[in-house]
């Protein structure tokens, strides 16, 4: 593969040409080469970096902790020995926070699932702590305040 241009890297990636200029002046991928009329001009090597990153993106991972990561892509020999201890490690503390958001959002299902059963079975308009018409807070603060009570 030859010299690509800013487009046809973006298309081989799979992002937008904004999205390389991006991780350019985050540091994330290398200055390219310059024609003498000023197109970038990119390599496989690139190319690769630029998959790397889209890939670490699609797990979770943020671009400051990405940046640790291709930062040893530039290195001469085979980084995989130096990245994979650090990338192993990202992994195991992006499943931790997966694991407290989705207890987080088996939180909200259940105050969901418990303000529809109130709301079927109030007699009036709304269930009394929805209501506006008393206390200071909002309705629904008083709401998830009520139900972390046990009320």
């Amino acid at each position: 593969m030859g010299a690509l241009k800013i487009g046809e890297l973006a298309q081989l990636a799979g992002c937008t040409v904004k999205a390389v200029r991006f991780y350019e002046s985050r540091e994330l991928l290398p200055q390219p080469a310059r024609s003498p009329s000023g197109y970038r001009y990119y390599t496989e090597r690139d190319l690769k970096r630029l998959q790397f990153i889209q890939r670490a993106k699609l797990i979770g991972l943020p671009l400051a902790k990405i940046k640790g990561l291709v930062l040893h892509l530039s290195e001469e020999e085979c980084a995989c020995l130096t990245i994979r201890p650090h990338l192993e490690q990202l992994i195991q503390e992006q499943l931790k926070e997966v694991g407290a958001k989705l207890d987080q959002v088996a939180l909200l299902r259940e105050e969901l699932e418990g303000f529809l059963a109130k709301m079927r079975r109030a007699r009036r308009a709304l269930p009394e702590e929805l209501c506006a018409c008393g206390g200071s807070e909002p309705a629904p603060v008083r709401l998830l305040k009520i139900r972390r009570k046990g009320g």
